[in-house]
Order: C-alpha cells, then sequence, then structure tokens
C-alpha cells in the first residue's frame, strides 16, 4: 500500500490516525497453507523503498521455515509421549494379566503337591521328598515371576502410589536408602512410573559401586522456575561413592533420560571426583506432553 490517503474503510482509518503512510505485507505459508500474515509499516511519506516486497517476501520464507521445523520438534515430541503412554499401558495389561492368571495357577499348583505330600504315605519317603521338592520349586518360581512382573509394570506403584513404591525399593536395595517424604496426593500415572524408574535405575546403578555405603532419594512437587511457570516433580537420587560416574556407560539410564524428555522433562547428572553421583529429574505435572493420550490410570486397580 503505497498510500492511505483517499482510503476509504476501518484499516485505513486506523492507519491514519496511527500515522502510517505506507505498509507492506508477505504471507507466511506453511506446509502450503496461510499461517499468518508479516507487515512492516512506514511512518514517512511516499512509497516504501523498491525491492521491499521481494525483500519481505524472503523474509517470510525464513520464518516459515523455523516455523515448520518447531511444529516437527512438537509433533516428534508428541509422538515419543505417545509411545511412552502405550507402552506403559501394554506393560501395565501384561503385569495384570500374569498376576490374575500365572501367579494365581502357580500359588494353586504349590498349595496341591503339598497336599499331594501330605497324602502321601510315611513309608514312601522318596515320593514325599520328591513332592517337597517339587514344591519348593514351584515356589522359586513364583518369586522369580513375580521379580519380573515388578519389572514389567510394578503393582504397587498402581495400588499404593509413587511414595509407597519407593519405599519398597529402597527395602529390597543392599545399600541403605534413606527416603524422604514425597508428594502425599496421587499424581498422573504417566508421571508416577517415569518417577519409579527413574529411583529403580538410579538405585540399581548405585548399589553395584562398592563405594557407596549411603543413598539419598528425595521426592517433592516444586514451582517450575523455567518458562512453563507450574508444578513439577522433583526427584534427586544421591549416594556417596567415589564419583566419576560416566552418563555414557549403560543403556539403562539412556532409556530413563529418553522417557524423561518424552513427556517434557529434564534429568541432570552430576558425578564429580571424590563427592558422590547425584541424579535430578524434573517431570511436568500438566498434560501438555500427553496430546491426548489416556495415561492416567485410575488407582487401586
Amino acid at each position: 500500500m503505497d498510500s492511505y490517503e483517499g482510503s476509504i474503510d476501518p484499516l485505513a482509518d486506523l492507519a491514519r490516525a496511527e500515522g502510517v503512510q505506507a505498509s507492506v505485507g508477505a504471507p507466511i505459508v506453511v506446509d502450503g497453507r496461510v499461517w499468518g500474515v508479516l507487515v512492516a509499516l512506514w511512518g514517512r511519506t511516499g512509497p516504501p523503498p523498491p525491492g521491499t516486497e521481494h525483500e519481505l517476501a524472503q523474509f517470510t520464507e525464513l520464518v516459515a521455515t523455523a516455523i515448520a521445523n518447531t511444529e516437527s520438534r512438537a509433533e516428534l515430541t508428541a509422538s515419543r509421549a505417545r509411545l511412552v503412554f502405550a507402552a506403559d499401558e501394554a506393560r501395565r495389561g501384561i503385569e495384570r494379566d500374569l498376576h490374575d492368571s500365572v501367579e494365581q495357577r502357580l500359588i494353586s499348583l504349590g498349595l496341591e503337591v503339598r497336599a499331594a505330600e501330605a497324602l502321601a504315605p510315611q513309608e514312601l519317603g522318596e515320593l514325599r521328598s520328591r513332592l517337597s521338592d517339587t514344591a519348593v520349586g514351584l515356589s522359586g518360581v513364583f518369586e522369580d515371576l513375580q521379580r519380573i512382573v515388578r519389572g514389567i509394570h510394578p503393582a504397587i506403584l498402581s495400588q499404593g502410589g509413587l511414595g509407597s513404591a519407593i519405599k519398597a525399593l529402597a527395602r529390597r536395595c543392599p545399600v541403605p536408602v534413606a527416603v524422604h517424604p514425597g508428594p502425599k496426593r496421587r499424581l498422573p500415572g504417566y508421571v508416577e512410573v517415569a518417577a519409579y524408574y527413574v529411583v529403580s535405575e538410579a538405585l540399581a546403578n548405585s548399589a553395584t559401586q562398592a563405594d557407596v555405603s549411603a543413598i539419598d532419594v528425595n521426592v517433592d512437587i516444586v514451582a517450575d522456575d523455567g518458562p512453563a511457570q507450574g508444578e513439577v516433580l522433583s526427584v534427586a537420587v544421591h549416594d556417596n561413592g567415589a564419583g566419576d560416574a560416566d552418563p555414557r556407560q549403560g543403556s539403562g539410564l539412556a532409556g530413563v533420560r529418553d522417557r524423561v524428555e518424552a513427556l517434557g522433562g529434564t534429568l541432570t547428572l552430576t558425578s564429580p571426583s571424590g563427592r558422590g553421583t547425584s541424579l535430578s529429574v524434573k517431570l511436568p505435572l500438566d498434560d501438555r506432553h500427553r496430546q491426548g493420550a489416556d495415561a492416567d490410570w485410575p488407582s487401586g486397580t
């Protein structure tokens, strides 16, 4: 628009009221659709300089590329989050099936073998011994299956919440673990699962170090000091080992990092020499990264 003089419309009236004499606009086209428009305004009298339209069009192409890249990253993050939610739901289904069918069947078989042992005559000592060994073997298989099921998806997490699940991890750890009181309320299911695996992996890594004699776990809800300005779940695990941990070693920590970042969280590992190893994770408590995924599992199921 070389001049708004003589134009009769609300936009021209507004331009004149603001002292705008001329303008140049170019559409921002992203993936074949008009995303917006970029407009340059002039307050001096006379048309814009020659070539302004061409230069503005070139600039909008750069803007469109930046917008497309941002949208692609957002779509990638949402896709990663959906994969995490789907995998967790599948693991939870496997855990439920194993608990409701295989575990119950093993318990039933163990009771039947014990009953058969009790009915066997005393003079059939070898038979009674074999029945007893079979019952012991079934009990061992049951315990092994329970450990596998906990690795697939911890039932205590759904039933008792994050605090109870972390305390159970601490009890099973060969190194003394101090667990500080965490959030009193239930959190979104995907957040609790992510926090559980963070603590589980951190305890496993620390327990393998011969120089670690104490581990501290702190889980709490804090205010986000980043641009999101919301609540986040803070998970911090610190041991008193020798430090010098290499985050590039092992796939467990890499898997945890992928899970945390897919949910829009951050993971930081610090391990100065002689000062132990600290793992710090922050997970957002809103659902901006869920993208419609149904990840809030009901408690007590």
